[in-house]
């Protein structure tokens, strides 16, 4: 009988030091919890203020793309709010990035009105258009603000320097002087020049039909199509 109380009392013994580790442990656990307060919508600074005050660390990762949340202020929390974790535990922040950006395109080199239709395609506008002349060989997108590549935001703008009228081909001008007048309208002919009314003076000790002066003078630029004036001897 001595020993069925002995071995009572020790199953009792076990059974109180088994509810008092149980119970210790209990409390240390609901003592240690932290459940996550709400940030999101707060500046970063702010935010992680809060969390840090509740024993949590606080890392910062990279910005989420949220229209309803202003950009720099906190657009996600993980874990989420109301979730319990131990004390020193770690809380991700995400900043806010604002309105999903587009990736602006290249426009340099298309004609005015494609780069136009593949700003409107992107849900983006020309904020500006300025116009220079003879900078390229066509009526194109010479430069752009911001350049291809760049990230934007919806419905920016974006400034479109434009060469209005195409570059001409520069040519060096023949000399005709002392030529017939028959081989200098062949050639300036056949270059594509235009040739101006023949202006005929009287020249002493010339033949008929030699080309005593022109203009663009010899040797100096000339434009594509440009007309070129002669004076020939009659």
């Amino acid at each position: 009988m001595s020993v069925l109380r002995w071995f009572v009392a020790i199953a009792g013994g076990l059974v109180g030091c088994a509810a008092a580790v149980w119970l210790v442990l209990w409390i240390s656990l609901r003592t240690s919890a932290v459940r996550v307060p709400e940030v999101r919508g707060m500046e970063i600074s702010h935010g992680a203020g809060i969390l840090r005050e509740s024993g949590l660390l606080v890392r910062l990762q990279e910005g989420v793309f949220d229209a309803a949340v202003p950009i720099g202020r906190i657009a996600q929390q993980r874990p989420a709010v109301g979730f319990q974790l131990k004390r020193g535990s770690t809380v991700l922040l995400l900043p806010s990035l604002g309105k999903e950006a587009r990736r602006l395109g290249e426009l340099v080199g298309l004609p005015i009105s494609l780069a136009e239709a593949e700003l409107e395609n992107e849900g983006l506008s020309v904020a500006v258009r300025c116009e220079v002349e003879e900078q390229a060989d066509a009526v194109v997108v010479v430069a752009q603000t911001p350049p291809g590549g760049t990230l934007v935001a919806p419905s920016a703008g974006v400034a479109l320097l434009v060469n209005r009228v195409p570059q001409r081909v520069r040519y060096v001008m023949p000399d005709f002087v002392g030529m017939s007048e028959q081989d200098v309208t062949r050639i300036i002919r056949s270059q594509g020049f235009r040739l101006a009314e023949v202006q005929r003076v009287p020249y002493g000790g010339a033949p008929a039909g030699i080309v005593l002066r022109q203009d663009p003078a010899g040797g100096g630029p000339v434009a594509d199509a440009a007309v070129v004036g002669l004076w020939v001897s009659r």
